[in-house]
């Protein structure tokens, strides 16, 4: 189990976190002679390099190291390397040239320089091959193969950090089915069962082929939302169904539930989430349609019920006649995402557009339809997809552990992990909590479950506090450090216990500078003369630090002949007895019992407190009752009644 040291970062989660980790995904090479968009600048920068003969317009996938140098691309069908030629045994792989989501890069957790390669078939294989960047002197090579992982599939694919923060999940739409499958892959592999949800819409194969080719899928920047598009080519749908589907996804389990149906559109082809979580987008292409009309919709996910989210559609109009054609929704590491919706004609210069705020609600997303150019010819375009790469979802960083230090008494609270994006604020719900005070001389006080707690330290020093925190994704060690400067009092309250009814005795509490008494007396001894059983609270404070002691006095009735020396604190009761004689006394006592004779009946010794003495075999009758302590002699008188 990993111990963390962290550092509680909110507002600037998504912001500065996600962002700066995601340099494996900032270079975009799209194929068909195309060569791609450097997102280290801003905006991004024209490549003029790239395209190692990935033939196509449609799905792609481009990946590069931690400091954003570039490994390899792909089409799906074949893999170029950083010199842009096809990397060695690259060739050949199990997709299909120009759909929409072909490919998907994801690197092995655990190691540093394998990367898996999935691809797919439409209504064929989902399969992966392996490159390792060891080889080949570091431009890397296909060590295995379209190794294939399940059938059959529908050309839709998405990857998403597991809640562990370092497994992922590969997640795939069966075709003529409507089965999710999502695979794990860890430091073992990929898995060999996927967790099957069956939910939402069959992926039905359309008509001229596009139901079973065409589409999308998409997971929010917290891990906890799918999108999906379902793709139609006529109006209405051919066959099955059509539009645009929303689900939630457990990052813990793989599991896929809840579908909401957003709307009925047809030719429904890209999606794609805000870096908020809040938005989402969808794209229609109407150039498929007798319609011809080209829309952008855009959906508020924390509008609340699944009718709210529904009727907050915002609908943008891109083109008509068909002017404009539209294809992949895909997120920036900027924070934009851009969209393969692209003018008819002729011109120079072939752009794709882009919202420039999508976490922004209506108009204010700022989309420009020519708002970034990618090439200088019109005939080389990547209508169909934009570069798929895995969710960056990270698990959120944990809060420091909060405390407020009262001399040697802490208070603990540790705050629950919380993501900055999306509608849901608590991302990992902690099961149970485990203390470790570092304070072993506390005993058993050292540990605690309780999820805020208070603990008093031992003594004046340096703690290590841990704190272990369980949920279904992971277990999470917090550590902090207590210091402590000052010592609280020790109270302690000197008077007996035991008393009779309606008597008054002194009682004197020790240990501190000054004291403050339930009875709202402040000095150090006070005169008490309870009628019935009474706790009385003492607090005393020594150089600004409190202790409170509870003093319990518990009243007996004390009938018949007085049996309390007020001197010497030793009570008798009860007078007259029976078969039992209690005596408290303050110090060790010798008790000496001698009847109307002058006779010693009794002779014992007790301990400082409480003490019950067996009087059964004595009979009924006037004794007398001397204690004996260091000198000091009391004597009583009892009777022993039938």
């Amino acid at each position: 189990m990993n111990i963390k040291r962290v550092i509680f970062i909110f507002t600037l989660l998504l912001s500065t976190h996600l962002l700066n980790s995601q340099n494996e995904f900032s270079k975009w090479y799209f194929g068909g002679g195309i060569p791609g968009l450097d997102f280290s600048t801003s905006p991004p920068t024209v490549l003029s390099n790239g395209n190692g003969g990935i033939g196509t317009t449609g799905g792609c996938a481009t990946i590069c190291d931690n400091t954003g140098n570039l490994l390899f691309y792909s089409n799906g069908v074949s893999i170029a390397n950083s010199a842009h030629v096809a990397m060695a045994n690259g060739t050949g792989l199990n997709a299909n040239n120009g759909s929409t989501q072909t490919v998907m890069i994801v690197k092995q957790p655990g190691n540093t320089n394998l990367y898996y390669v999935f691809t797919t078939v439409a209504t064929g294989w989902l399969s992966y091959s392996i490159v390792d960047m060891n080889l080949a002197a570091g431009l890397g090579s296909v060590t295995v193969k379209n190794a294939t992982v399940d059938l059959p599939t529908c050309n839709r694919i998405v990857a998403v950090r597991h809640c562990n923060g370092k497994d992922a999940w590969i997640i795939s739409h069966d075709a003529n089915s409507n089965k999710f499958k999502t695979f794990l892959l860890d430091q073992n592999g990929v898995s060999s069962t996927p967790v099957v949800s069956m939910i939402g819409p069959s992926s039905t194969t359309i008509s001229g082929g596009g139901g079973s080719v065409v589409g999308f899928l998409k997971i929010s920047p917290d891990g906890r939302k799918l999108a999906l598009t379902q793709y139609s080519n006529s109006i209405p749908a051919s066959s099955g169904p059509q539009g645009f589907y929303l689900f939630d996804f457990d990052p813990g389990t793989g599991v896929v539930s809840n579908s909401l149906q957003l709307n009925q559109a047809t030719a429904a082809t890209g999606i794609e989430f805000s870096l908020d979580g809040k938005r989402l987008y969808g794209a229609m292409d109407g150039s498929a349609l007798s319609t011809s009309i080209t829309l952008l919709y855009q959906w508020d996910l924390c509008a609340g019920s699944n009718a709210a989210i529904i009727a907050s559609q915002y609908t943008l109009v891109l083109g008509t006649n068909n002017s404009y054609r539209s294809g992949a929704l895909q997120r920036g590491i900027d924070g934009k995402i851009y969209l393969t919706a692209v003018p008819s004609g002729t011109a120079a210069n072939y752009y794709i557009s882009v919202i420039n705020n999508p976490n922004n609600t209506g108009a204010a997303m700022n989309f420009v339809m020519n708002g970034q150019l990618v090439s200088t010819s019109l005939t080389l375009k990547p209508s169909g997809g934009l570069p798929n790469y895995i969710n960056t979802y990270t698990k959120p960083l944990m809060p420091a552990v909060s405390k407020t230090i009262a001399c040697q008494t802490v208070n603990f609270a540790v705050p629950t992990p919380t993501f900055a994006g999306g509608c849901i604020a608590n991302t990992y719900p902690i099961n149970s909590y485990l203390w470790d005070f570092g304070d072993p001389a506390t005993g058993s006080a050292n540990n605690s479950t309780v999820t805020n707690p208070s603990h008093l330290f031992s003594a004046l020093g340096t703690y290590t506090v841990k704190t272990i925190l369980y949920s279904n994704c992971t277990n999470d060690t917090l550590v902090s450090t207590v210091n402590i400067t000052t010592l609280s009092p020790v109270v302690s309250i000197l008077g007996n216990t035991l008393v009779c009814k309606g008597d008054k005795r002194i009682y004197t509490a020790t240990g501190a500078n000054s004291y403050v008494w339930s009875t709202s007396a402040t000095t150090a001894s006070v005169s008490l003369s309870p009628s019935v059983t009474t706790v009385y609270t003492v607090t005393g404070t020594t150089n600004g630090c409190k202790t409170s002691k509870e003093y319990t006095l518990t009243v007996e009735p004390c009938t018949g002949i007085s049996m309390i020396d007020k001197t010497s604190g030793i009570n008798l009761f009860p007078n007259p007895f029976t078969n039992e004689l209690s005596i408290e006394v303050a110090v060790a006592t010798e008790i000496v019992i001698i009847d109307i004779a002058g006779r010693i009946v009794l002779n014992t010794n007790i301990q400082k407190g409480l003490s019950t003495i067996n009087t059964s075999d004595l009979k009924p009758g006037l004794y007398f009752v001397q204690c004996s302590t260091d000198g000091s002699v009391s004597r009583f008188r009892i009777v022993k009644s039938e």
